[in-house]
């Protein structure tokens, strides 16, 4: 075999004296500025990184402050709602060659028609507006709707920003899917 072993490491020989094998590492000397850049965090004098501190991450939804302005959060049923309103329209404006629906409309027709627990989105609102009296938002709203949670864990689970209100939330939430159970469709 020939003088190097694996990785790069040379075999020590004859010509080799043997203090140089007890030499002090290298991350023991090190200064801060000797490391090379890289990784999340600073070497530290034992060869590990400092902790890099993250940011924490709020609980609650996002959604409504990425809307644009005059948008508005809909529940799938709503959407559903709406869809079917349009494409009964479309049946009379047809007659008219330049107006054409893209693909694309159909499938949303399709996704909030599947994705729907519900068949009408006015009793669906009105049962969930009682929450929004107890602080919660019309985003967190459609969330609960979307998701047709059975339990008021589920909810709690699904809508994290929620916990936090749990104490407040928990009875009203209660009533709340008790009726939207009553307005399932049946599947």
């Amino acid at each position: 075999m020939s003088e190097k072993g694996g990785k790069g490491f040379l075999m020590p020989n004859q010509t080799m004296p043997k203090s140089s094998l007890k030499s002090t590492p290298a991350y023991a000397t090190a200064r801060h500025g000797d490391w090379a850049k890289g990784g999340k965090g600073e070497k530290v004098v034992n060869g590990g990184k400092t902790p890099v501190v993250k940011e924490a991450q709020s609980l609650e939804l996002r959604v409504e402050q990425e809307l644009p302005e005059n948008g508005k959060c809909l529940m799938d049923c709503e959407a559903a709602s709406i869809l079917e309103g349009i494409q009964e329209q479309m049946v009379i404006l047809s007659e008219d060659s330049a107006i054409k629906l893209p693909e694309s409309f159909d499938f949303g027709l399709r996704y909030a028609k599947t994705g729907s627990c519900y068949t009408n989105p006015q009793s669906v609102r009105r049962a969930l507006e009682a929450l929004s009296n107890y602080g919660v938002s019309n985003s967190e709203i459609c969330v609960i709707a979307n998701s047709c949670p059975e339990t008021i864990d589920e909810v709690f689970a699904l809508v994290r920003s929620l916990e936090v209100k749990r104490s407040r939330l928990s009875e009203p939430l209660k009533h709340v899917l008790d009726e939207l159970a009553k307005l399932k469709k049946s599947t």
